[in-house]
Order: structure tokens, then sequence, then C-alpha cells
């Protein structure tokens, strides 16, 4: 399918739908489409959590995942 056709199905298909939600959607990727994505930066203080973060898996400091998440729903209940 050409460019061209697939630009005639889409509009068509704009034209009939009632889905605002849809609509929205669509003209949030158009406006978007070809901008750049800031790339996110981290500060000094990010960037020693992370090492310590790094440091702690190297030394085997680590909780498992389903031990992390039983304490999460806890603290949540709270």
């Amino acid at each position: 399918m050409s460019t061209a056709e697939l630009k005639k199905r889409v509009i068509a298909r704009v034209k009939l739908t009632k889905d605002a939600l849809l609509l929205r959607q669509l003209e949030h990727m158009l406006k978007t489409a070809g901008e750049e994505i800031a790339v996110y930066e981290t500060n000094a203080k990010e960037r020693r959590a992370i090492k310590k973060g790094l440091e702690d898996i190297k030394k085997g400091r680590v909780v498992p995942a389903a031990k992390a998440n039983k304490a999460i729903e806890k603290w949540l209940s709270k």
C-alpha cells in the first residue's frame, strides 16, 4: 500500500470516528511526531545513588523482588 493510499484510508476513518479519546491520542501522536525526545541528565546526587546501588549489587546486598514487593505492600497498607 502506498503512502498516499494509507493517508486516504486513515483520513476516511478519522472522519467516521466518534471516539474522542482516539482523536486526542491521534492528535498527540501527530504533534509529537519527529520531535526530539529530551535525554534526561542525572545530577551528582543521582549519580552517587546509582553508583551505590551498583556497588550493593556487586557485593550481594540485594533483596529478592518478592520480598521487596511484600514490604512495599505492607508499607502502603499503613
